[in-house]
């Protein structure tokens, strides 16, 4: 029986899809989020978990190398939309999160608390249409960020409401001069031998492979988001897969942070 593995179906993943699945192994398409309860029941023996859910998973997996999703200075897919400017979004303003993620969404919330604490922390709510913010990634938000190119471009009317467009991974950036690490690769500890092997073989392929599987995978990304092959690899050059200790040192930072604040979800 094939080894499980984890496969987000998002754009930013799509190079290393292209490669693939490794020897023995089948690819299980969650989003981010389910992949860290995956895991930790089994039903999984790998995945680029989102870093938000590593400390769940701690003495559970073992880091797979230093592959996963890192951006530095934009992320262009973890975007925050909101009628206000970042700086100024506090209660009584309401924000609408999605569920797919598990390292976005900490992410905002430290983000938030930098500019104002959590006394005025806006409140979530459940209707994307209530809300004065909404926080989007992967996919979602390429083709909003599409979309609002396309009403720019056909003039919109001067008396729409603005709609200001945060990218995490910057804001992150200008508070820490520090890229951030939105998911890593991690294998179970008791994954067999076997699994491990061809795993690590398949990233060390991919890390041989990275340039060419980039573009290989561009034209079906394009296609199925509906945007120029051009701004797919411009977006697929943002976003670091094989990552540096520059990256290393954005996770770690995270990691405390998350843990030395006491957010929590509304």
């Amino acid at each position: 029986m094939p080894y499980p593995i984890a496969m987000i179906p998002y754009t930013n993943m799509a190079p290393y899809r292209e490669l693939g699945e490794p020897l023995g192994c089948r690819f299980i398409p969650c989003v981010p989020s389910k992949s860290i309860s995956m895991l930790k029941n089994g039903q999984v023996l790998a995945a680029a978990v989102p870093v938000g859910g590593i400390p769940v998973l701690d003495g559970l997996v073992d880091y797979a190398g230093k592959f996963g999703i890192g951006a530095k200075e934009r992320s262009k897919s973890v975007l925050f939309f909101s009628d206000r400017p970042f700086h100024e979004f506090r209660a009584p303003a309401r924000m609408f999160l999605t569920s797919d993620s598990a390292s976005s969404v900490r992410l905002l919330y430290l983000l938030i608390s930098y500019n104002q604490g959590f006394d005025d922390f806006p409140k979530q709510i459940n209707d994307p249409l209530q809300a004065n913010g909404e926080l989007i990634i992967g996919d979602a938000a390429l083709d909003k960020i599409s979309a609002f190119r396309l009403l720019k471009s056909a003039n919109t009317r001067s008396d729409d409401k603005p709609v200001y467009i945060t990218d995490l991974a910057t804001e992150w950036y200008k508070q820490h001069k520090l890229p951030f690490v939105f998911a890593r690769w991690v294998i179970r500890k008791d994954a067999p031998l076997k699994a491990k092997k061809a795993i690590a073989d398949w990233l060390a392929e991919f890390k041989e492979r990275e340039a060419e599987l980039v573009q290989a995978a561009a034209p079906e990304a394009a296609r199925r988001l509906g945007i120029p092959e051009t701004e797919v690899l411009d977006y697929f050059k943002v976003i670091r897969r094989i990552l540096i200790d520059e990256d290393l040192k954005g996770q770690e930072l995270f990691l405390k942070e998350i843990m030395n604040n006491d957010y929590k979800y509304q």
